[in-house]
């Protein structure tokens, strides 16, 4: 079909019970031939729209037939394009099932396209590793790995994070979190890009893989470190019959010592603070001195926040990003692998427009790729305060 598309004709004169007919003020043909006469008409039926008729027309030069098209429904569809972009909205902004956003059309426009519909709507085919196309990259990351439901199976997604940019890097949805895994997608994920110091939790694998593949510096989250010390603390310790209470209030104090090091203003105070718990680790019970000869042996790969204020001192950015677009107290299930990525590749962009520290051109760039259609004055209210800061501090830098 060709020509602009065209509303229906008001000038065409219809019973209430026939449909409108669409008719093209100036048909011209594909070829280029205005010399056409009218051909016929059909129907169409658009789900949640009133049935119109179409004008079809006959070009007298190429012998070819053309009609034009609705502005409200593209070309062979038969849900318009409302619809379709109320889910994709929905589907962007919330953490919607597929039944959920079966609900909202039926309540709003009074129409129920199947699950299937609805999953081809807002899936597509990203390839295996979901990549963010940002204008530079840092080299300062977090990764980190959170487990969903697919089909009925628990597997695992992984997330690189840049912390200066404020926006993720790569993911993607793997059945297994094994250290070929984690060292293939950071190692693809971060081809071509600048690597300088990678934040992980404790798993021991990590390290090899940040500094020896990787050959950037691996830096270690405190927060999950202090957890676990805490949580062996308590049952290794505080509910023991083999200590006195004597020695859990000494361990509950020099533990308070220790964790006050990574809380330092400084990396001189944290070494002075960390060398006053060492004094004392004689008398601490084993479960507790294991956590500081660690630091002991590693102090840099936990301080490396102190020596420089850019290198974030936990994980909590890829874990609020994790808390944003798939809270843990949802269980959310997804179908197929090709949903999962397609709901990885919306989420980052969405999480890059309101987060990132990008350009509002590059913003409205993004936001594009999911609403052809959105204009500046849609993309702005989007933006977090942080990120309007950074943009007014940039312009005002650009004079």
């Amino acid at each position: 079909m060709t020509s602009i598309p065209t509303a229906p004709s008001e000038s065409f004169e219809t019973t209430p019970n026939e449909p409108s007919l669409v008719e093209d003020p100036e048909p011209v043909c594909e070829c280029g031939s205005e010399r056409v006469n009218k051909h016929g008409t059909y129907g169409r039926h658009p789900h949640g729209r009133a049935p119109v008729r179409v004008q079809r027309y006959w070009c007298l030069i190429c012998g070819g037939t053309f009609s034009p098209s609705l502005s409200f429904i593209e070309d062979d569809y038969w849900y318009p394009d409302e619809v379709r972009r109320l889910v994709r909205v929905v589907n962007a902004f919330t953490d919607a099932s597929l039944e959920r956003l079966q609900d909202i059309c039926t309540g709003h426009f009074c129409v129920r396209p199947s699950d299937q519909q609805v999953h081809n709507w807002i899936a597509e085919d990203t390839g295996e590793i979901v990549e963010n196309d940002l204008p530079m990259y840092s080299g300062i990351y977090t990764y980190d790995e959170q487990f969903l439901w697919i089909d009925g199976k628990r597997e695992y997604r992984l997330i690189l994070y840049d912390d200066l940019m404020g926006a993720p890097v790569a993911e993607q949805a793997v059945d297994r979190c094994s250290k070929s895994t984690v060292r293939e997608f950071l190692t693809t994920a971060l081809e071509d890009k600048p690597v300088f110091v990678v934040t992980t939790d404790g798993r021991s694998d990590y390290a090899e893989i940040v500094e020896d593949d990787l050959g950037a510096f691996h830096h270690r989250c405190h927060f999950h470190f202090l957890k676990n010390g805490e949580k062996k603390l308590r049952n290794k310790v505080f509910q023991s019959v083999r200590y006195s209470n004597a020695e859990k209030l000494h361990a509950a104090i020099v533990w308070s010592e220790f964790k006050s090091v990574f809380a330092a203003p400084s990396y001189a105070a944290a070494l002075r603070r960390f060398e006053a718990v060492l004094d004392k680790i004689e008398h601490l019970p084993p479960a507790v001195r294991t956590y500081v000869k660690e630091v002991m042996e590693n102090f840099d790969k936990f301080a490396v926040h102190l020596r420089d204020e850019w290198v974030p001192s936990t994980t909590n950015n890829a874990e609020r990003y994790f808390s944003h677009t798939k809270p843990t107290q949802v269980k959310r299930r997804f179908r197929s692998r090709e949903r999962v990525h397609s709901f990885l590749k919306t989420q980052m962009i969405v999480r890059t427009v309101k987060h990132g520290f990008i350009s509002q051109e590059a913003s409205l760039a993004r936001m594009r790729e999911l609403f052809p259609d959105i204009e500046m004055e849609a993309v702005t209210p989007l933006f977090t305060e942080t990120k309007k800061r950074y943009l007014w501090s940039r312009d005002l830098e650009a004079g």
